[in-house]
């Protein structure tokens, strides 16, 4: 190995510098190299610190895709998140992601929706072709996935947990999500229980987790005599989507004493909606939200929403997940108890 006078700089590499020229640089064979980034035990702390000395200088990264589809490498996780819109997921994948890593699996964030250029989402078939590829040791989805029987390919070979959806293939491990029931009927216990009766949901489309809220609201509503003086008005997870729905309300007729909507987004557009009309919140109509967002908890906001404890279903995806082996269970369903936050939207002082 030439020695390079002191103060001397790497000289300028036209292209990445690769394994090769870290064992050039370290003086040492390219397997062993190999074996230090790979996490090898029989090395010496003398060769290992040149190895990693060497990398260092000439600004060498290894290829972690590489590393775990190379022989006998499987601890890559990927993570599918429905779409990046919904704050919520970003604490369901935060909390998956540090299990993972406490047990030594790597992780890839992948999301599973792209804008057709209409503004619609559809189905990213490309980064399913890269899920493919990569072929992980796992796989956790995150949100309602659309189409999501095109994965039944993946789920049949791979682990595969659905965290904060409903949606699953006869494969999947496990599915982990909030108690829907539990929640809606806390929301509407909450309300009740301050003489309130003319409550409208808003919501039950755009996924079985929608659907599923829509249920439960009807089922409360049932169970409390309150078929006659509460409703649904159907709606997406989108704020436009409330927004069409409150407008439909307030052309009916009469401005509900509650408006449940079937999430936080949801709900600030309901909040939007109605104060543009000059409905005021909450002293003429008090609205709740589902699923606790950082954006609830904003002063000005102060939304009164449940919390399905997003980081716990974070976390009991990734055990659930490294809890599978060999023939790995399937169908396992962990239902979260939630908890509601009451805050200014549905508090009339």
């Amino acid at each position: 190995m030439t020695e390079r006078a002191a103060g001397e700089s790497a000289p300028v590499r036209t292209r990445p510098p690769t394994i090769r020229d870290v064992a050039r640089e370290a003086g040492v064979s390219k397997s062993l190299v190999s074996l230090v980034f790979n996490g090898g035990e029989n090395v010496s702390e003398e060769r290992r610190d040149r190895v990693l000395q060497a990398a260092e200088r000439l600004g060498y990264r290894p290829n972690l895709v590489a590393q775990s589809l190379s022989a006998g490498r499987r601890d890559l996780v990927a993570i599918l998140v429905s779409n990046l819109s919904n704050p919520i997921f970003a604490e369901i994948v935060g909390a998956a992601k540090a299990r993972l890593g406490e047990a030594g699996q790597r992780t890839m964030i992948v999301t599973a929706q792209v804008d057709d250029g209409s503004g619609e989402p559809v189905l990213d078939r490309d980064n399913l072709a890269v899920l493919r590829d990569l072929r992980p040791a796992g796989l956790i989805t995150v949100g309602t996935i659309p189409e999501f029987a095109e994965l039944s390919d993946l789920t049949a070979t791979i682990p595969t947990v659905v965290a904060s959806a409903i949606d699953a293939t006869d494969d999947t491990v496990a599915s982990v999500r909030t108690d829907d029931d539990a929640g809606i009927a806390l929301v509407v216990e909450h309300l009740v229980d301050r003489g309130l009766s003319r409550i409208v949901f808003v919501g039950g489309e755009g996924g079985t987790v929608s659907a599923s809220r829509e249920r439960a609201f009807r089922a409360e509503v049932e169970r409390r005599g309150l078929e006659g003086s509460a409703g649904v008005e159907r709606a997406d997870f989108t704020e436009a989507g409330a927004r069409r729905a409150v407008s439909r309300i307030l052309a009916a007729g009469g401005v509900p004493q509650a408006i449940v909507a079937v999430n936080d987004l949801t709900a600030l557009g309901v909040i939007a909606a109605l104060e543009e009309a000059g409905v005021r919140v909450p002293d003429d109509c008090r609205v709740t939200g589902y699923d606790d967002s950082t954006l609830s908890a904003i002063p000005r906001i102060s939304l009164t929403s449940v919390d399905p404890h997003n980081r716990r279903i974070g976390r009991e995806a990734a055990e659930a997940l490294l809890g599978a082996s060999g023939p790995f269970d399937r169908g396992r369903e962990v239902l979260i108890p939630p908890s509601l936050v009451v805050r200014d939207s549905s508090r009339v002082s």
